[in-house]
């Protein structure tokens, strides 16, 4: 058999460009995330905010 057979079922090593897409993508995701909580959370205050003072404008 030749080295360059696999041996076994385990899936062969991933060279090292290819383990630092796929960190850089899950960071990726994982801020694109925290930006659209943020931005809803500011919206939502913004909301809140604007209600509170239509509301006390109103009384």
């Amino acid at each position: 058999m030749s080295d360059l057979e696999r041996k076994g079922n385990s899936p062969p090593p991933e060279p090292p460009d290819s383990r630092w897409r796929k960190q850089l993508r899950r960071l990726w995701s994982e801020a694109g995330r925290s930006l659209i909580r943020g931005a809803s959370t500011a919206v939502g205050g913004m909301l809140v905010t604007y209600g509170a003072v239509w509301l006390q404008s109103r009384l």
